[in-house]
């Protein structure tokens, strides 16, 4: 037997606060604050940061090795996106446990309407669920990518290589222990961060794709309310009617705006971290210093383009909503004051909230093409010097 939408989506919601509450980080509890797993994580991922900079001071003053500076910074990207994750969700966990209510609450009361309305909950749970599927085999692959050069050169041809780029003072990386030490703790480092990553990024897919969910559940009404105005016999039921249909788009409104409001800095920080990761990692691959870059650079590309294209979900469904209002309401049938309502709810639409990259850049598939245009340019220009080099 096939469960139903609102069952699914608890489901969903159980998996995430369980990916998420390993780094402390379950704000999906009303009683939710910060503790000691909390904490622990952020130490870890300064301690990430101070050993980072060590590595270049290790590479650039002593070794003279300026390519460190690279390989170190690459993935630097990933752990500062992973702490503005932590600290955007919970210093907003109130509203996120209210957008998840919300969400919750229209699960459960839409699926007991069935018809349509069943349909469409449960299409934005299967897009969800696909992203999500991607998504963990986006990082499987990734980890699994990264693990499997370092261990497979030491035991097969007995070369030396780190899983991460960075080193730890009083650790030697050329003994046979230390080695083996660094592993072990880059492994470590590398498996949190990236079910860390995958969980804050769980919650935002939930928050986008289930956007248009709301203007899919706006068309289906939409529909019962031309039914009534068609008929026109009862025009308190009209008005009761319109009247949800624009407290339905507030509730959009507010959605979006709570979502934007969460994950603005987010955004930002993603996109720049991956650009800096993304170039970083080219130069690596051009330079054949991380013989394992091509698997960040491939990671870094698919998030560049994924958060791109949660930007572009939340425009298509602005556009979506703003038609179904001006095409396929019959509000011309009303009375000139209900006009007048459904008109300016039409010009809301036309002018509604899209995401953005901190305020700076709209997110969107324009925007990631924009961005690969400019990394290739960088590609093509180190490309030049290094032939001109040789």
């Amino acid at each position: 037997m096939i469960d139903s939408a609102a069952t699914r989506f608890h489901k969903i919601i159980k998996l995430i606060r369980f990916c998420v509450g390993i780094c402390g980080t379950d704000v999906a509890d009303p009683e939710y604050r910060m503790w000691a797993l909390t904490y622990a994580i952020i130490a870890v991922i300064f301690f990430f940061f101070a050993s980072t900079a060590y590595t270049m001071y290790v590479g650039l003053v002593l070794n003279n090795d300026w390519t460190v500076i690279l390989q170190a910074c690459a993935m630097v990207g990933s752990a500062i996106q992973g702490l503005t994750k932590l600290l955007c969700t919970v210093s907003k966990a109130p509203l996120m446990r209210h957008i998840q209510g919300t969400y919750e609450s229209i699960y459960e009361e839409y699926e007991e309407r069935g018809g349509e309305y069943t349909k469409y909950l449960h299409k934005r749970i299967n897009m969800f669920w696909e992203m999500m599927m991607g998504f963990m085999w986006v990082y499987i692959i990734l980890v699994i990518g990264l693990v499997s050069h370092p261990i497979f050169c030491l035991v097969f041809r007995n070369e030396k290589f780190l899983v991460m780029q960075f080193l730890v003072p009083g650790i030697d990386r050329d003994s046979d222990s230390g080695h083996l030490m660094l592993i072990t703790l880059h492994v470590i480092c590398l498996c949190f961060g990236a079910f860390g990553n995958f969980g804050g990024d769980m919650y935002l897919f939930l928050f986008i794709t289930n956007v248009p969910l709301l203007k899919d559940v706006f068309k289906v009404k939409l529909h019962e309310f031309n039914e009534v105005v068609e008929q026109a016999q009862d025009y308190k039921k009209t008005v009761a009617m319109m009247c949800d249909l624009i407290c339905w788009h507030q509730k959009y409104v507010s959605i979006l705006r709570g979502t934007e409001q969460i994950y603005n800095i987010v955004m930002g920080v993603q996109l720049s971290t991956a650009c800096v990761g993304i170039l970083c990692t080219i130069s690596c691959i051009f330079i054949k210093v991380w013989p394992a870059a091509p698997v960040y650079l491939l990671y870094s590309f698919i998030g560049l383009y994924t958060f791109c294209y949660l930007g572009t979900i939340v425009e298509t469904s602005n556009s979506d909503f703003n038609f179904e209002i001006y095409s396929n309401c019959l509000w011309y049938k009303l009375p000139t004051r209900e006009q007048k309502l459904i008109i300016l709810m039409l010009a809301k639409s036309q002018n509604e909230l899209a995401l953005t990259a901190a305020s700076f850049l709209p997110l969107s598939m324009a925007t990631a093409l924009q961005l690969t245009k400019g990394i290739y340019s960088f590609s093509m220009m180190l490309f030049t010097y290094l032939e001109y080099e040789k």
